[in-house]
């Protein structure tokens, strides 16, 4: 800021140039003078105040995304030093992840290495475990930190930790949960930088077609098969997939992105009813060559993690009926319509390693926690209100 803003002599002032401001100076009373003084000093104490409180607002970041902007916010990327160094390792891992982008490379803290190498067992500080990648487990070196790992709902996670053996194991959990240590989101939504040029009406025009739907697995806990069945009674839904007919591509997404060219809906709905757990399923519906608008089934709080407007839940509707109801009245009304559209496009999942995230959260703890690791009961932390069945499918 220009000190001279807060000069004895205040007058009028002009540009000499674009950037520097010149003042004319006038003669004024001292009375005005020092009134002129103390305003802006007050001015530059509020901006100081404002700054802090932004300041100290962020440097929190790199505890734990914030919860309450999970859809925008991304993860700092600031770097600590320390004198100690931590070994993670990754215990018989599974085959879906990848180092390339599930890594340490963005973490608050640069000094935990992550591992895949078993022959570090008892070298390392921590060791992650993902639930069905073992069947025994080895014998536990005194301070080690074992971490239980599942990306999973509780219905689709191995059942092997209700034994005494197994569940009184762990300390920490890393999973798409708020509440894991290692909180790993299957996706975080951040919000466009400059919102792509699109033709919305051109868009709406060319669909025909109410509602598609791809999924392979026909039976679910959640009984979305079920719900289907009655929502068929009063929209047309397609059906693609295993439980369908054949797509028009063989990759799952981008038969998704040649199906929103002529259907106005999707079904977003999750195998099982369980908090937090929202999936791919939803999360690749925000690409920009996604042009339908997502209906939500899954976690009962998923506008904690999706933006408002940009869906429609299930859960605001007392049957599936009433959601055919209110399809059917957002579907012709062109304006209403794309209103979901324009707002969806706000927003994106940059696919930038969401894994990491939680290998982050783990680091941090690393270096932080110095008390002795608490013990989980894995089986009770899965489940302990966790999932409920469905209400909906009364008519």
């Amino acid at each position: 800021m220009n000190r001279r803003l807060c000069s004895d002599r205040v007058g009028q002032f002009t540009h000499r140039n674009a950037s520097v401001v010149d003042f004319k100076l006038s003669p004024v009373s001292f009375k005005v003078k020092i009134i002129a003084k103390n305003v802006c000093k007050g001015v530059l104490a509020f901006l100081f105040l404002i700054w802090m409180i932004w300041t100290l607002g962020h440097i929190k970041d790199f505890e734990r995304i914030d919860l309450n902007n999970i859809k925008t916010q991304p993860r700092v990327s600031r770097r600590r030093d320390s004198e100690k160094n931590f070994t993670i390792l990754f215990y018989a891992k599974p085959s879906w992840f990848n180092p390339k982008t599930d890594n340490l490379d963005r973490c608050y803290y640069r000094n935990c290495e992550l591992t895949v190498d078993k022959m570090l067992f008892s070298k390392s500080e921590a060791v992650i475990f993902h639930h069905n990648s073992f069947a025994t487990l080895p014998d536990k070196p005194n301070g080690q930190v074992w971490i239980f790992v599942t990306l999973e709902s509780p219905y689709h996670t191995s059942n092997n930790f209700k034994t005494e053996k197994l569940k009184m194991k762990f300390n920490w959990t890393l999973s798409y949960r708020k509440d894991s240590d290692g909180f790993s989101p299957y996706a975080v939504l951040r919000k466009q930088l400059k919102n792509p040029v699109t033709n919305y009406t051109a868009i709406f025009t060319n669909k025909t077609k109410n509602i598609a739907w791809v999924v392979s697995h026909c039976r679910t806990q959640s009984k979305r098969e079920a719900y289907v069945k009655e929502l068929v009674k009063y929209i047309d839904v397609d059906i693609y997939g295993g439980c369908g007919k054949p797509c028009p591509s063989k990759n799952k997404e981008d038969c998704k992105s040649i199906l929103s060219k002529t259907y106005k809906f999707y079904l977003s709905f999750e195998n099982s009813l369980c908090k937090d757990y929202l999936t791919e399923k939803i999360f690749t519906l925000y690409r920009n060559d996604m042009n339908f608008i997502p209906i939500v089934r899954g976690a009962p709080n998923a506008g904690d993690y999706l933006p408002p407007n940009t869906y429609v839940s299930t859960s605001e509707f007392k049957s599936p009926q009433q959601l055919a109801a209110f399809l059917k009245e957002i579907g012709n009304n062109k304006t209403r319509y794309i209103s979901y559209l324009k707002e969806k496009d706000k927003y994106f999942d940059d696919g930038s390693g969401w894994l990491s995230l939680g290998f982050c959260d783990i680091c941090y703890h690393m270096n932080v926690r110095h008390q002795k690791p608490k013990i989980i009961d894995i089986n009770k932390w899965l489940w302990e209100n966790q999932c409920h069945n469905p209400n909906d499918l009364h008519t």
